[in-house]
């Protein structure tokens, strides 16, 4: 019984933090930022990360996910890469000066920044999209 508890704990859990983290030789990430939940547990490891980036779109700020976007450093060598990003990606990566590309409905934008070891940087990555039409309703 006391098993079946611990696993049930388990997988509500796993649904409650679905968050995308990597730590090893290759990259070293936390990817999310979906409802308020989310945005909070992002916060809370902001200042682990040197380097965070925002995709949004419209005149409105609409956070997007599922952004394929890489980071190339001076040399222009991709560093990092993940297919579906956003809205929040905090990169740790040693001190340089990268370039932050991505792509959002065949739209490609990128961010220019330098990582000096001591401060966090913010890229935010906006693709402008007119406004929602407004629909107003006329008596005739």
């Amino acid at each position: 019984m006391k098993l079946k508890i611990a696993l049930l704990l388990a997988s509500t859990l796993c649904v409650a933090t679905p968050l995308t983290y990597a730590d090893d030789a290759s990259a070293n990430f936390v990817n999310g930022g979906i409802g308020v939940d989310e945005q909070t547990m992002m916060h809370n490891v902001a200042n682990e990360y040197p380097l965070h980036i925002e995709f949004s779109k419209s005149e409105r700020g609409t956070f997007l996910a599922d952004i394929p976007v890489s980071i190339k450093d001076s040399h222009g060598k991709v560093v990092f890469e993940l297919k579906d990003a956003g809205p929040m990606l905090y990169v740790r990566l040693p001190k340089g000066t990268y370039t932050v590309n991505a792509v959002f409905d065949g739209e490609a934008q990128s961010g220019k920044v330098t990582l000096d070891g001591k401060h966090n940087k913010r890229v935010v990555l906006h693709w402008k999209r007119p406004a929602d039409p407004i629909t107003k309703d006329t008596d005739e």
